[in-house]
């Protein structure tokens, strides 16, 4: 499966940040990241349908995916492995030798699908999550830190 992912425009704003809800708790940390001149939003098209967005940080020696989703009804299609494709792509193009993502201590099916991807778990932001009150669980694990993967060609 291959998706066009490209950056957003400014009419797409607003359908980025509602597909970005699933991957953050508060809408004003997404529509900072979203609309911030540091960060490159994308939308990932099939066709002409939305079916994901990412917001990712390029910078020279190590870039970071800040928000990635893909659509509730289409999860679990491949959606989402086609769009770090496209930014491996991107990566790549930029001359970028490493990209980070992050996800929940407890987000077990995060973890494994970036792994499936290529990234390789790298380092911890104990605390992260502190900022989520009342705190969340999953799978009666309370979120906590953040579990940063790296990924870097050959490296997988």
């Amino acid at each position: 499966m291959q998706v066009n992912l490209r950056p957003v425009v400014t009419a797409e704003t607003e359908s980025i940040i509602a597909m970005l809800r699933d991957a953050e708790e508060g809408e004003e940390r997404i529509r900072a990241a979203v609309l911030s001149k540091s960060n490159t939003s994308y939308g990932a098209f099939d066709s002409d349908t939305l079916v994901g967005a990412a917001t990712v940080h390029w910078e020279g020696h190590e870039s970071e995916i800040i928000y990635i989703a893909v659509a509730p009804g289409l999860r679990g299609r491949g959606y989402g492995k086609a769009m770090i494709e496209a930014l491996f792509a991107e990566m790549r193009q930029q001359g970028v030798p490493a990209l980070l993502v992050g996800t929940a201590n407890s987000s077990f099916e995060n973890i494994a699908f970036y792994q499936k991807c290529g990234f390789r778990l790298y380092t911890v932001r104990q605390s992260f999550f502190d900022y989520v009150q009342p705190p969340i669980a999953e799978r009666g694990i309370v979120m906590r830190d953040m579990l940063v993967l790296r990924y870097m060609p050959g490296d997988e």
